[in-house]
């Protein structure tokens, strides 16, 4: 190596942690870890969603440089210039990327609309138009975003209707009317509890009515699951726990589409990781098994959704 592209590269390192300056140690090996599985743990207020951002910042603008021993096609004299100013340096921070990371190449997901909202904002903050080409939301917005255009598949044409709580609710009073189920032997809240926890498990209706065994009010409920299903899709209707239950399925028999998603999602990140249930850890594992670079944040001591089945294993 010539003793200017070891010059280069101890500059390139100083400007980086200029850059990112205000991370501590541990903090700014999270930030610039970027290929490969990560996992990151810390308590609250310790600046787990700082971290997100700084890395999805640091990903853009320098790909894996800070860890990289390669040099890219730049002259001495741009080099000598740039060093004059360390300012001018982290303008231009295409000189010191190695191996750079397009903006539509990353997903970034967490759990409600207004931390994804924050989480937008704060990228945008910190990268400028270029933040717009960032996939960042909610595991739902980002679900029913791949449900519109491939929907198909599944039986579905993408004009389909996302089904609130009164909407559910209405459309279960009916079924077990239907059924002739006495709302006061199992309420459509109830029936509508037990699915909703099949789904998150990704147990299908068939496989809950086979699951029932004798229990007569869990018969009752594969029956009222079975006739609620069909219901949503002649309605071509979903309802929000179907957007990550039939992605999940999507994928898993449409192998060419999921091969699509992780060459788009290359690089996937979450926050609040210690709040995914099953169907959101499946989600998660088949797009990142792709390229395997997968980075998770979360505090397992914070995790407030085990009533919805999330589970810190």
């Amino acid at each position: 190596m010539l003793n200017f592209e070891r010059e280069y590269l101890n500059y390139r390192k100083s400007v980086i942690e200029h850059d990112i300056s205000r991370m501590n140690n541990m903090q700014f090996e999270a930030v610039t870890e970027t290929l490969g599985p990560v996992l990151i743990l810390a308590g609250a207020g310790s600046g787990k969603t700082t971290v997100l951002v700084n890395r999805i910042a640091y990903m853009v603008k320098y790909g894996n440089a800070y860890n990289s021993c390669r040099t890219p096609n730049i002259n001495e004299g741009i080099f000598h210039k740039l060093k004059e100013d360390i300012n001018l340096s982290t303008e231009n921070s295409q000189y010191f990327c190695d191996e750079p990371i397009n903006p539509w190449n990353i997903l970034a997901i967490t759990f409600t609309n207004k931390a994804a909202e924050e989480l937008k904002q704060r990228i945008s903050d910190k990268l400028g138009d270029k933040a717009k080409h960032i996939n960042a939301g909610t595991f739902h917005s980002v679900c029913a975003k791949i449900l519109r255009r491939e929907c198909e598949f599944l039986g579905y044409n993408s004009h389909f209707t996302i089904y609130d709580t009164d909407d559910q609710k209405r459309l279960m009073r009916e079924v077990l009317k239907g059924l002739q189920i006495d709302e006061k032997q199992i309420t459509p809240k109830s029936a509508l509890g037990e699915i909703s926890r099949a789904k998150d498990r990704l147990i299908s209706f068939e496989n809950f009515e086979a699951e029932a065994g004798n229990d007569l009010r869990l018969k009752l409920i594969a029956k009222a699951y079975k006739a609620y299903q069909k219901r949503l899709v002649d309605s071509n209707a979903m309802d929000f726990d179907d957007l990550i239950f039939n992605t999940v399925t999507l994928f898993l028999e449409n192998p060419k589409v999921l091969v699509y998603y992780q060459n788009l999602f290359k690089f996937v990140l979450v926050d609040e990781y210690q709040d995914t249930n099953h169907a959101q850890y499946m989600l998660i594992k088949l797009l990142s098994d792709g390229h395997r670079n997968i980075c998770v944040v979360g505090d397992d001591d914070q995790s407030i959704y085990r009533f919805r089945g999330a589970t810190i294993e």
